[in-house]
């Protein structure tokens, strides 16, 4: 079997694990960066011409700064070679807004959230919100674009510089406690593996990005199955589901699609990137088979409706 994981310029230890552990499972191994890629008569093509649709697994490692024609790319090749996430998981969970509605819409519980694209727009909400309240950047990871305010008049400043930069203000309630939260590690049907991420002294986010330490925990039964929904619901084989636990039970208040996991390797001494591999593989197969077997029904169906 042969496979291509897709991402940036720059190889992380993250993406030299996958690639390590990808060359203990499949006859062929490619990195592929993004923008090396080009679209020609609707195939997506590596410099030398290779089709991505010749691979039998294409694995996105997509970051937000190709959000756009990462998703064109995937969108391209649905159907014809298999991936662990769907093109518009790409769209979705790179916007810290869409992904809390599609959760939502999922019933799975996350925080009260707003968007407008003015300040106008969220003054009044900003007088019925409780403080503190988090402000974030639609886009951003690492904890990145994520602010908090302890009342409306320390709020408007950061509002102000937000729309001055003219991108859409979203407002979040805060929930449970300061400088901690969970990170599950979906991959299939299950939580691979989690940590609780504790913030350094004098910051409120946990990210180990922003700071942050981690320490491998077990979750509950229903924080698993909210992780695993939340994953399904984003259309995600294999995602980063971020969960605090609030007074009302747990909320899920961020989903990855370009998963960090070297801290989750490290605090939990699990081997993420070699389980990555064993899932892709397996679903690989699964899907050649039924895309083998298709036409087969599909004629079938055919003779039997006499077409």
């Amino acid at each position: 079997m042969k496979i291509c994981i897709l991402g940036s310029r720059e190889k992380k230890p993250q993406d030299l694990w996958l690639l390590e552990e990808a060359k203990k499972r499949f006859d062929k191994v490619t990195y592929a960066q993004i923008p090396d890629v080009r679209i020609q008569d609707g195939e997506p093509l590596l410099l030398k011409g290779t089709p991505l649709s010749s691979y039998d697994i294409v694995f996105p490692r997509i970051p937000r700064t190709y959000r756009n024609y990462g998703y064109v790319i995937c969108k391209l090749l649905e159907g014809r070679t298999y991936m662990p996430i769907t093109p518009e998981s790409i769209i979705v969970t790179h916007d810290k807004f869409l992904t809390l509605l599609k959760l939502e819409k999922a019933g799975i519980p996350t925080p009260l959230s707003y968007l407008s694209s003015t300040v106008k727009g969220m003054k009044p909400i900003l007088k019925n919100m409780k403080y503190p309240v988090v402000i974030k950047l639609l886009q951003g990871s690492l904890g990145k674009g994520v602010m908090f305010a302890e009342s409306p008049s320390s709020a408007l400043p950061i509002l102000d510089t937000i729309e001055g930069m003219k991108q859409p203000i979203m407002l979040e309630e805060f929930v449970g406690t300061p400088g901690e939260d969970i990170r599950a590690l979906v991959i299939g049907h299950e939580v691979a593996a989690s940590m609780k991420r504790v913030a350094e002294k004098g910051e409120r986010r946990a990210n180990i990005g922003a700071g942050g330490t981690g320490r491998k925990i077990r979750l509950s039964q229903e924080m698993t199955k909210i992780a695993i929904r939340s994953a399904k619901a984003l259309g995600l084989g294999i995602a980063g589901i971020d969960i605090i636990e609030g007074k009302k039970g747990p909320v899920v208040i961020e989903a990855n699609v370009n998963v960090h996991f070297e801290g989750i390797t490290h605090a939990t001494e699990t081997n993420v990137a070699a389980l990555m591999m064993d899932y892709v593989r397996h679903e690989a197969e699964i899907s050649k088979k039924d895309r083998l077997i298709a036409p087969i029904f599909k004629a079938v169906e055919e003779m039997a409706w006499g077409r």
